[in-house]
């Protein structure tokens, strides 16, 4: 019941204000196909709301946080039957439980559906009520500050990953934000193109973590198998890399942080994985790899007011 109280306030809540929010995107200012960004913005707060939605409507793939929190237990949302269709399509959030008294910090890791350029990336709506009844809603704007993030697409359909050790809290509220730029704002009044994933839906999760066995060691490299063969993507654990050493793990370039332990590992990509090559630079010792796991990705249907 309570579910189901808390969904309802959140359609009255989203009925409200999407009118406004629909219309207005932003973005990097120089967009292209390939490069992944991170938008973040900190919103002072006298006291903590009792209520609160994030509604979100993207043209790409989306990661959403509150505070350093991923708000979801899904992957690669919104859920897109082609990984080239850039249609438009919106989701809500109950965000409740991730806020602070003070301030509250929400940020988005933000994919482009390739090969598509997208001016029209992201556009947000953060609203609820506070504790003496008075409701609030805030748009994305251009005071939202952005920058590419640290994982990119390319063009064969892989990432490229560098993995800078400072960047690792870009989404906290205690994060500094510093060579960081405005966002572009983008009016578009074409409402109708959008979905609605409002509450039951398909969407995308973790299932299962499978070990592969050591299958094949040569000179520079190591080959790992997976039984049973799975549709997701693999994670590797990396101790005592040097500090921009590159590997390929099976397509996905990875460059080193230099940090003790570091992994390496696909954001908004996967593929059919039987196995894996792992290879480097002439820095790569295979005595760094200390874990190889394969991550499964299953459809599933959404049916929960609730994330």
């Amino acid at each position: 019941m309570r579910e189901i109280m808390i969904g309802l306030l959140s359609m009255i809540s989203y009925n409200i204000s999407a009118q406004s929010f629909m219309t207005q995107w932003i973005s990097l200012p120089e967009v292209d196909s390939t490069s992944q960004v991170w938008f973040r913005q900190t919103i002072v707060d006298s006291q903590r709301p009792t209520l609160a939605n994030i509604i979100i409507t993207t043209t790409g793939q989306i990661e959403l946080y509150v505070n350093g929190y991923n708000v979801s237990t899904d992957t690669r949302l919104p859920y897109r039957v082609y990984s080239d269709n850039d249609k438009p399509i919106c989701m809500s959030f109950n965000v409740t439980r991730f806020l602070r008294p003070d301030s509250n910090t929400i940020a988005v890791w933000y994919s482009p559906t390739y090969p598509h350029i997208q001016s029209r990336q992201i556009s947000l709506n953060y609203n609820g009520v506070m504790p003496d009844g008075e409701k609030f809603s805030y748009n994305a704007d251009e005071e939202w500050l952005c920058r590419k993030a640290n994982i990119s697409l390319t063009a064969d359909g892989e990432e490229e990953f560098f993995s800078p050790s400072n960047d690792a809290v870009w989404n906290s509220s205690e994060y500094e934000p510093a060579c960081w730029i405005g966002a572009k704002l983008q009016n578009d009044d074409t409402t109708s193109s959008i979905t609605d994933y409002a509450s039951f839906y398909n969407s995308r999760r973790v299932t299962k973590i499978i070990r592969p066995e050591c299958h094949k060691i040569s000179r520079d490299s190591i080959e790992y198998r997976f039984n049973p063969a799975f549709q997701g993507y693999v994670r590797i654990t990396l101790r005592e890399a040097k500090k921009g050493e590159k590997l390929d793990i099976g397509g996905l370039k990875y460059t080193c942080n230099g940090d003790i332990d570091e992994q390496a590992y696909r954001k908004f990509t996967d593929k059919y994985c039987d196995y894996v090559i792992i290879c480097g630079d002439r820095r790569f010792r295979k005595s760094q790899i200390q874990n190889v796991e394969g991550v499964e990705i299953s459809t599933y249907f959404h049916s929960n007011w609730l994330y």
